[in-house]
C-alpha cells in the first residue's frame, strides 16, 4: 500500500516516472506525428503529445515515444496507427488547449516575493506560477454478467451483455460508484473530499464515457482544473484546507496512482431480461496531475 499524503491509504500502486513539463500546443515543433485512431486522424507535435497524461502516452506508445522498434506501426504514408478512442483524445486535447489559452505571463518576481513571505518553493502557489494544474481522473470498468437464466444461448448472452453495458453507460456520475457509504472518515470519503476541494463538484459527471469495442469494458475520463483560489472566504488569509488539498494532489504530478475495487449490483431495465440482472463490476481508478504552462 502506497499513500498519497496523510495517514489513510487512499490510492494504491503509485508509479514513478511520467512526461516532462512542456509547453502545450507548440506548433513550431520540428517533429509532428499523424495518428490514426480507429480511422480518425490527428496531427500533433511532439511537444503537445508530451503534455498529455501518462496513461494516454502509455496507451499510444507502449514502447516509448518514437522508438526504433515501433516503426512497424507506421503505414507507408507515415501515419501511426493505434487502437485508442478518438473521442477520448479529442476531449483531452480540447480541455488542455482551453486551459492553456487562459494562462498568461505574470510578474516573474512573484516567486521571490512569495518565498520572502514564507511560502515554500514547492507550495501550490509557486509550482503553478505561470502554469495550470489539471486533475486527470480515469475509470476502467470491467463488468461480468451472471446469466439471467439456465440454458441461455451464447448469442443471447452476448446480447444481454451489450444491453447491460448500455444501462451502465447511463450511470455516469463520477462519484456514484465510489460513494458506497455516507460514513465519514472512510478512505472513499476522504478521496471525494480531496477531489472536490481540488476542482470537481460532487454531482459532476464523466466528461467522456464510452464502451470499448467488442469488450465488456467501459472507459471514463474526467478533467478538472486545479483550484488556485487559496484565499479564505473572509479574505483574511489563505484557506489552509484548500492549500493542503492542493499539495496532496500535486503529489500525483508525474506520479500516477491507482485504486481498484469490486462491487456487485443488480441492474434494472436491461432489455431482454425479466427482473433484475446480477452484475459484478471491477473498477480501476487512475489519478494523476498534469501541469502545463509557459516555458
Amino acid at each position: 500500500m502506497a499513500t498519497a499524503g496523510g495517514s489513510a491509504s487512499i490510492i494504491t500502486q503509485v508509479q514513478q516516472g511520467g512526461p516532462s513539463l512542456t509547453t502545450l500546443g507548440d506548433t513550431t515543433s520540428e517533429e509532428n506525428l499523424t495518428l490514426d485512431l480507429r480511422a480518425t486522424q490527428f496531427v500533433l507535435s511532439r511537444d503537445e503529445l508530451l503534455t498529455l497524461p501518462e496513461f494516454v502516452l502509455l496507451s499510444l506508445f507502449p514502447n516509448g515515444l518514437f522508438p526504433d522498434g515501433q516503426m512497424n506501426s507506421f503505414h507507408d504514408d507515415g501515419v501511426y496507427s493505434v487502437d485508442f478512442d478518438p473521442v477520448c483524445l479529442q476531449y483531452m486535447l480540447d480541455f488542455f488547449r482551453q486551459v492553456s489559452s487562459t494562462i498568461t505571463a505574470s510578474n516573474s518576481g512573484h516567486d521571490d516575493a512569495d518565498i520572502e513571505n514564507g511560502a515554500s518553493p514547492s507550495s501550490p502557489t509557486n509550482v503553478l506560477q505561470d502554469r495550470a494544474g489539471i486533475i486527470v481522473l480515469r475509470e476502467d470498468l470491467d463488468f461480468y454478467v451472471i446469466p439471467p437464466r439456465r440454458n441461455i444461448s451464447h448469442t443471447e448472452m452476448i446480447s444481454v451483455k451489450r444491453n447491460a453495458g448500455k444501462v451502465l453507460l447511463k450511470q455516469d456520475g463520477i462519484f456514484s460508484g465510489l460513494r458506497r457509504t455516507d460514513d465519514s472518515g472512510t478512505t472513499e470519503q476522504h478521496l471525494i473530499e480531496m477531489l472536490t476541494a481540488g476542482g470537481f463538484n460532487t454531482d459532476d459527471r464523466w466528461g467522456h464515457r464510452a464502451g470499448e469495442p467488442n469488450k465488456a469494458v467501459i472507459c471514463s475520463l474526467a478533467l478538472a482544473r486545479l483550484r488556485t483560489d487559496m484565499r479564505s472566504a473572509t479574505g483574511d488569509g489563505k484557506d489552509s484546507n484548500a492549500v493542503g488539498m492542493a499539495q496532496k494532489l500535486l503529489l500525483f504530478w508525474r506520479k500516477p496512482a491507482r485504486r481498484c475495487w469490486w462491487e456487485g449490483m443488480d441492474l434494472d431495465g436491461v432489455e431482454g431480461v425479466d427482473g433484475k440482472l446480477k452484475v459484478w463490476i471491477r473498477r480501476v481508478w487512475t489519478l494523476e496531475m498534469s501541469v502545463i504552462g509557459l516555458r
